[in-house]
């Protein structure tokens, strides 16, 4: 290679590089709120909101930028959904998902209204696009084990409001209706790593 040639670039695979995000989504997520916990002694599952996390304080640090960058993995990671999929409509409602989870942490929640529009927008888009990414890998074969996974997990999270009757606070529902779809993109994120080609679904 002689002076002034370009180096190659090895092209990005978007389809492995949104597995690599979607398998992170749950480790910084989780390891996030987990620190933010540690600054915040006063906080009780069964009496406030995830969000109350980010209020103030080194909580807020952690748990506001761990909401921004899990939503940005999100993101990716939903590119990657749509890149391999025909049938792209449950990747784009999962950006959509995506944006509303960067929002709710540029958002604090003593920011109320920008929050609840954020965090709202989150939470139904993410049980939506579990139900429709689990519509439509359902009739593929390699995949419809997490098809049924994704779909259960979406019918559980529409169960989250009945605890409301129950709880003073909403940060139990919220898991309920978050947790389990990060676990579900870990894994699928897992198998996106393995792809040799995109996954054309009809």
């Amino acid at each position: 290679m002689e002076m002034g040639d370009k180096i190659p670039i090895k092209k990005i695979n978007i389809t492995r590089l949104a597995g690599v995000c979607g398998i992170l989504i749950p480790v910084v997520i989780f390891l996030c709120i987990s620190l933010a916990m540690t600054d915040a002694p006063w906080f009780e599952w069964t009496q406030h909101a995830l969000s109350d996390l980010g209020i103030g304080g080194i909580s807020a640090f952690f748990f506001n930028n761990g909401l921004i960058i899990g939503g940005i993995l999100v993101l990716i990671f939903s590119i990657g959904l749509a890149k391999s999929f025909t049938k792209k409509t449950g990747a784009y409602i999962l950006a959509i998902s995506a944006i509303g989870l960067i929002g709710a942490g540029l958002f604090p929640k003593t920011i109320f209204e920008l929050h609840f529009i954020s965090s709202a927008t989150f939470f139904v888009f993410l049980t939506l696009a579990l139900f429709v990414i689990g519509l439509t890998l359902i009739n593929d074969k390699l995949d419809h084990k997490m098809a049924i996974i994704a779909i259960v997990f979406a019918m559980f999270a529409c169960t989250s409001p009945v605890l409301l009757g129950f709880l003073r606070g909403v940060a139990i529902p919220e898991a309920i209706v978050a947790f389990p779809a990060f676990i579900w993109c870990m894994i699928y994120g897992y198998k996106m790593m393995n792809f040799k080609q995109p996954r054309n679904l009809l």
